[in-house]
């Protein structure tokens, strides 16, 4: 029988296992799981905590990470994070609401929210006019990784609760590939010039590969898991490339970000997050030493029944939470989700409850409670006793 009480730590690492810990574990403030700032402030007030405290980042839309939030909604892992991130949109240009990111790569802000603009590499005819048009970020200085140790430390010494370093890059390989390119441009160079997209493939992968051994570096001794950055592969229904496409493509550039942390600390979970369809994928994904997948996102073609029937003690999920509907819906819409995902993913352990993605400003405060405390209440082991099914 699991122990009914656990720390934090303790109930992550045990899902971790692919054992049934106490409760479900729960997650809220990684990399692509957080809360956009116009929910923060009003979670703030919803829940009397006082000021906001200062961002943590700028240049986003997710711009805050309050611990006093994590412990009032019950939340059992807590984050260190960057000083800089490579693609972040921080330098202004001449215009408003535009801005540059380290590669040189133009953003533009529809309030509240940030998107690349025209592609640097959009004209690119051949792979010299890649070093020519993308400044490739300096990893030298302290910058990047401010204030990383002292907060890793502190959460690993000084509390119960699982530590994880986020995402060192908002965007992974492929990702960054089409921010610079455009992406109906690099699908078309991954089939038709190789050359150019396995190099600049090459080239991304080498800043974040430096990125994130810096991080490890850093609080490498510290990190319980670390995020490796986002790269989304599909779309709603299906994959936006072959499979054959991410094996000759994108599986060197992750195996690269994973020896990257595997070499420091073999024992660093790592987590890599991807939207959309990816069930095809799953098994590669597995197979390059990942730990966590985020967000196995709710989708009509998506069989979470199966996919945990068939990989659930290969991989942990982390996620599952339709934020589309359910969290912006009514209350019991959101027991009525928490209940239908404990049901599927939560047996046998490999499950932390969390956001498919960043909780938007349709949100109601009061859902974010009612999210946690539900998860609370009815993810309590052995599930299979508690007649979640809605």
């Amino acid at each position: 029988m699991p122990s009914k009480s656990m720390t934090s730590r303790q109930r992550v690492f045990t899902a971790l296992s692919h054992e049934e810990p106490d409760t479900v574990p729960t997650a809220l403030g990684g990399g692509p799981y957080g809360v956009v700032d116009d929910l923060y402030f009003r979670l703030v007030n919803f829940l009397d905590l006082g000021k906001p405290v200062p961002p943590f980042r700028v240049g986003h839309n997710i711009s805050y990470m309050d611990d006093r939030l994590l412990e009032k909604l019950g939340t059992d892992i807590r984050y260190c994070w960057p000083g800089q991130l490579p693609n972040s949109p921080v330098t202004p240009t001449i215009h408003d609401e535009t801005f540059y990111d380290f590669y040189g790569q133009v953003w533009k802000r529809t309030f509240p929210y940030y998107y690349a603009g025209e592609p640097i590499l959009k004209g690119a005819d051949n792979v010299d006019d890649i070093d020519r048009l993308v400044h490739w970020p300096d990893l030298s200085g302290l910058r990047w990784m401010a204030g990383v140790v002292e907060r890793a430390s502190l959460l690993s010494e000084q509390t119960d609760y699982f530590v994880v370093m986020r995402m060192v890059a908002s965007h992974g390989p492929f990702q960054t590939a089409c921010d610079l390119r455009g992406t109906y441009a690099f699908l078309m160079d991954m089939a038709r010039n190789s050359e150019f997209a396995e190099t600049l493939l090459d080239k991304i992968t080498t800043v974040l590969e430096g990125l994130i051994k810096l991080a490890m570096q850093a609080g490498g001794k510290y990190f319980n898991m670390i995020e490796l950055p986002g790269d989304d592969y599909a779309g709603n229904t299906n994959l936006i490339m072959s499979p054959a496409m991410f094996r000759k493509y994108i599986k060197p550039c992750i195996i690269r970000l994973v020896n990257a942390v595997k070499e420091y600390n073999t024992n660093t979970k790592i987590m890599l997050h991807s939207d959309g369809a990816i069930t095809k994928l799953l098994q590669d994904i597995i197979d390059l030493g990942i730990d966590v997948i985020h967000p196995l996102e709710p989708l009509p073609v998506t069989d979470f029944t199966l996919v945990k029937e068939k990989f659930g003690q290969q991989v942990t999920f982390l996620g599952g939470i339709d934020i589309s509907h359910a969290m912006s819906g009514s209350r019991e819409d959101v027991i009525a989700e928490v209940k239908h995902r404990i049901t599927q993913l939560a047996p046998g352990g490999g499950y932390i409850l969390a956001p498919s993605n960043h909780l938007q400003a349709d949100v109601p405060a009061e859902n974010v409670v009612e999210l946690f405390h539900s998860a609370h209440l009815f993810g309590k082991y052995p599930v299979e006793s508690n007649n979640l099914v809605p």
